[in-house]
């Protein structure tokens, strides 16, 4: 399941230190508090049914941030299987903002931590993207990619459609990976806004290994792909 946004803690204390003075920028203006989860869901599939989360909150102003970005899940009546949060420091330039932080896997690889970079974005008023490549501290250097796009069907109606595809640069045993492509998420959300900052969606959902990684699942048997339907909630502060 795809999740979607360091050289070292030192980094963002160092980062920390140049705040007073930019919050005393008055082109870049005061800053603020912002952000909310996105994504608070429920998945349907043949087996167990799924949780999923994903929230980001920032504080900072339009032109520094400082990010953090947890996502998860599991089955509905299991454990929590996998939970992943993410600190980011955040520069913007025009429509683009650059990341630099910490990624830190707590399951199902509670020892895994790695330097992060990315960069998000919007095209117009209705698509985001974001990027990201991240390095572990057993040197595997992996990825993701996502584009988001919103587009109104009343006022209070609008379709989400996203695209989410990872990439790893070498095989990775434990995780049975291999290099290049290894799984991609295709999505389609209808979500009804209950106010200006809370929606609630109904969505079918598509996943998928991808390339080298799918026909090493298929060989041994597993799963290669699974399609869901979904109902969940968003909300931003």
């Amino acid at each position: 399941m795809l999740r979607f946004a360091c050289m070292g803690l030192s980094l963002s204390c160092a980062a920390l230190t140049a705040c007073p003075a930019a919050a005393q920028d008055e082109d870049a203006g005061t800053w603020a508090l912002s952000g909310g989860f996105d994504l608070l869901e429920l998945r349907g599939t043949k087996g167990d049914d799924l949780f999923f989360w994903d929230g980001t909150f920032s504080y900072g102003n339009i032109r520094d941030q400082f990010m953090l970005v947890t996502n998860g899940g599991g089955a509905l009546r299991g454990q929590i299987d996998e939970v992943q949060m993410r600190l980011f420091y955040g520069r913007s330039l025009g429509n683009t903002t650059m990341l630099l932080g910490v990624r830190k896997d707590f399951r199902p690889h509670p020892r895994d931590t790695h330097a992060a970079i990315g960069a998000q974005g919007t095209v117009g008023t209705r698509l985001n993207w974001e990027g990201y490549a991240f390095l572990s501290d057993d040197g595997d250097l992996t990825g993701e990619t996502q584009i988001i796009y919103q587009l109104p069907l009343s006022r209070r109606f609008y379709l989400e459609p996203r695209i989410a595809i990872g990439w790893s640069a070498q095989a990775i045993g434990q995780e049975s990976v291999k290099p290049g492509l290894t799984e991609g998420e295709g999505s389609l959300r209808l979500r009804y806004r209950l106010t200006q900052k809370a929606t609630f969606y109904t969505a079918i959902v598509h996943e998928r290994l991808l390339g080298s990684t799918r026909r090493l699942a298929r060989s041994g048997g597993e799963s290669v792909g699974s399609t869901m339907a979904v109902i969940g909630f968003g909300f931003n502060l």
